[in-house]
C-alpha cells in the first residue's frame, strides 16, 4: 500500500519535468468570426519586425468584403481607423472578461459605420480611435459586424483576430480557446545556435549547427559540438504549419531538456503590447538584422523583461566546466500539442578564452551616456538587453551641417527611444533653423525633425547607426491619380485619389471642398475620397494641403464639375 502511495506522489513530478506549466482558457465560448473554415496566414507569437504577432490571421480566400461576425455576445467597445497597423479595427467586450478584436476591415456594419463617419466629420479627422459606451452598440454571438478587407498595414486580404484580457488589454493566444483548426503537423526545426555565456550576445560569433529532418525525427548535422567555453546557452530556428495551410507560422513552446529534466523554456501564451518589443531580446537580433534567419533564444538576456520564460531547474546555461560530454534535447511544440525533438551533445574543448577589457562598456541595467563637443546621446536604464563595448567613429561629411557620427551599430537593438543632439559644424541660417533634420543610416534609414536647443539640434531615435545633421527645404509632392485634371467633369467618377511623397516624411494632410473639411482616407501614401452626399451636383473647388515633418507645405487645387 505504501509503495502505491509513493508512486502516485512521484508521478506528477515526473510529468512536470517533461512539460512547462499550462494555463487553461474557456474552450467553445467563442465561435469562428467567419463563415468559412479557419485557414491561417499567421498565428499568435509569430516573429515580426520589433514585435510578436498578437493574434491569428484568418485567410479570406484572397477576397475582400466577406462578412465578419461577432465571436460571442457583448458590445462594441472601441473602433479605430488608421493607415497603419490594424487599419479599420473593431473591439467587442464580452461578459466573460475577454475582448475580441477584428482588424484590417473594409467597413463596419451600416449603423456603426454611419455613427463613426459622423464622428470623423465632427473631429475633422479620418484617422480616429473612438471608445464607445456599453449600451450603444450591443451584439449577439454570430451577428454580422463588418466586411473583411485589406486596410492598414495589411499585405493582403485577411482578418486579424485577437482575444484580449479586457482589464489588462493583454492579448492571449486564440489557439488555446478550442477553435477548429486542423493541425497534426509537427513543428519544423532548421538550426541550433550555440552561444558563449561568458560573452555578450552582441560581442561574439556563435556556432551554428544545421538540423536535418529524417524519418525518425530531427538530427543535428554535428552530433557533438565542441566549444572553447565552460558555459553555453542555445537558440533555435523553427516554424510550424497547420494541416490545411502551408504558411510557415510561429511555434508555441520550446524547451531545453538536460539529464531528463527541463532546464528552461518559453511559452507564447500571452504577450502584452507593453512588452512586445522585447521580441528584439528574445531573438538573436544581430543575426536577423544582418540578413540572417530568426533565432529564438532558450534563455533570457539580462535586459529582457518579457514574461514568457520558465526557469524550471536552470536558467538556460549548460555547465561544461567538467569537460565531459553533455547530451541535451531541444523540444519544440505547437499549440495543439504536436512536438519535435532534436538531440545533440555539448562539450568544452580547450581553455576558456578571456574577453578583452572594454574601456567604454554600456550595460542593460545602467543609464548610458556618450558625449563630446559635437554629438551626445543618452540611453535610459533598460534600453539595452546585453552589455556592449561601445564603438564611436567620426566620418567627414562635406554635404551636411555636421560630420557623420557612427554610434556603435544598428545590429544592436535599443528598447526605448532616445534623444540625440548634434552641434552643427557650420552656421545654420535663421530661415533654416526650423527646417533641420537628423538622418540615421545603417541597416535601414530614419529621419527625425531636429529641435534647436542652445546651439545644438536634437532628434529622437530608436536605433543606433550613422547620424548627421542636414536641412530639408523641399515641400511634399502631390500627384493626382487616374488622369484627373482641373476643369474636369467628374459626374461619372466614383472617387478622387492623389499620391503624396516627401523625402523626410508626411506629418499631416487636410482636404477641403468649397471651404469645408472633406474626408479622404489614406492607404500608404495614397489619399482617396469616394463621392457621397458631401459632394452634391455642381461646380466645386477641392483644396488639398500636405505637410511634412518640418512643416514644409504643398497645396494642390482641383476644380471640377459634378
Amino acid at each position: 500500500m505504501k509503495r502505491s502511495i509513493v508512486f502516485l506522489l512521484l508521478l506528477p513530478q515526473f510529468m512536470q519535468a517533461q512539460q512547462l506549466p499550462e494555463k487553461h482558457y474557456p474552450k467553445g465560448y467563442f465561435r469562428n468570426p467567419m463563415n468559412i473554415p479557419i485557414e491561417l496566414a499567421g498565428n499568435f507569437g509569430e516573429l515580426r519586425p520589433n514585435h510578436f504577432h498578437s493574434g491569428i490571421d484568418i485567410k479570406t480566400q484572397q477576397r475582400e468584403n466577406l462578412p465578419v461576425h461577432a465571436a460571442a455576445e457583448g458590445f462594441v467597445s472601441r473602433v479605430g481607423i488608421s493607415h497603419l497597423g490594424f487599419g479599420n479595427v473593431l473591439y467587442i467586450d464580452h461578459p466573460n472578461g475577454y475582448t475580441t478584436v477584428y482588424a484590417h476591415l473594409n467597413r463596419f456594419y451600416p449603423k456603426l459605420e454611419a455613427y463613426i463617419t459622423s464622428k470623423q466629420y465632427e473631429q475633422e479627422s479620418w484617422a480616429t480611435n473612438i471608445t464607445l459606451p456599453a449600451g450603444l452598440f450591443p451584439v449577439k454571438k454570430g451577428e454580422f459586424i463588418a466586411w473583411s478587407g485589406n486596410t492598414g498595414g495589411s499585405g493582403g486580404p485577411h482578418v486579424h483576430f485577437e482575444i484580449r484580457d479586457t482589464k489588462t488589454e493583454k492579448p492571449v493566444n486564440p489557439m488555446l480557446f478550442g477553435f477548429s483548426i486542423p493541425d497534426t503537423r509537427k513543428p519544423e526545426i532548421s538550426r541550433i545556435v550555440v552561444y558563449d555565456r561568458n560573452k555578450s550576445l552582441y560581442e561574439q560569433t556563435p556556432k551554428v549547427v544545421t538540423v536535418k529532418a529524417t524519418k525518425g525525427g530531427y538530427v543535428a548535422s554535428t552530433p557533438v559540438v565542441k566549444v572553447a567555453t565552460d558555459k553555453v546557452s542555445l537558440g533555435l530556428s523553427a516554424i510550424d504549419r497547420q494541416s490545411n495551410s502551408p504558411n510557415p507560422n510561429g511555434i508555441y513552446e520550446a524547451m531545453l531538456i538536460e539529464d531528463g529534466e527541463i532546464n528552461c523554456g518559453f511559452q507564447l501564451d500571452n504577450i502584452g503590447y507593453d512588452e512586445t518589443r522585447y521580441l528584439n531580446a528574445h531573438i538573436d537580433y544581430k543575426m536577423r538584422k544582418g540578413g540572417g534567419p530568426y533565432v529564438q533564444l532558450l534563455f533570457s538576456l539580462p535586459g529582457n523583461n518579457l514574461g514568457v520564460y520558465h526557469e524550471v531547474v536552470g536558467n538556460g546555461i549548460v555547465d561544461l566546466s567538467d569537460k565531459q560530454p553533455h547530451p541535451v534535447t531541444l523540444r519544440v511544440t505547437d499549440a495543439y500539442g504536436n512536438a519535435s525533438d532534436v538531440k545533440l551533445t555539448l562539450q568544452q574543448s580547450g581553455d576558456v578564452v578571456e574577453t578583452p577589457v572594454c574601456t567604454n562598456a554600456m550595460y542593460p541595467g545602467s543609464r548610458n551616456i556618450f558625449e563630446n563637443s559635437e554629438v551626445e546621446f543618452f540611453l535610459e536604464e533598460g534600453s539595452l538587453y546585453d552589455d556592449i563595448c561601445f564603438r564611436y567613429q567620426e566620418i567627414p561629411n562635406s554635404k551636411a551641417y555636421s560630420n557623420t557620427f557612427r554610434l556603435h551599430t544598428a545590429l544592436v537593438p535599443v528598447h526605448h527611444s532616445f534623444s540625440l543632439r548634434i552641434m552643427p559644424k557650420r552656421t545654420v541660417q535663421p530661415e533654416l533653423q526650423d527646417k533641420m533634420v537628423i538622418v540615421r543610416k545603417g541597416f535601414g534609414e530614419g529621419i527625425s525633425a531636429a529641435v534647436y536647443e542652445d546651439g545644438w539640434y536634437k532628434g529622437t531615435f530608436r536605433d543606433l547607426g550613422d547620424f548627421y545633421l542636414t536641412a530639408d527645404t523641399i515641400s511634399p509632392r502631390i500627384t493626382p491619380l487616374g488622369g484627373i485634371r482641373s476643369g474636369a467633369n467628374l459626374s461619372k467618377a466614383s472617387r478622387i485619389a492623389f499620391s503624396m511623397s516627401d523625402a523626410s516624411g508626411i506629418k499631416s494632410y487636410r482636404a477641403e471642398l468649397d471651404g469645408k473639411w472633406l474626408m479622404f482616407s489614406r492607404r500608404g501614401n495614397v489619399l482617396s475620397y469616394k463621392f457621397d452626399e458631401h459632394c452634391p451636383p455642381g461646380n466645386h473647388k477641392l483644396t488639398l494641403k500636405v505637410t511634412d515633418i518640418v512643416d514644409n507645405e504643398t497645396t494642390y487645387i482641383l476644380t471640377f464639375k459634378r
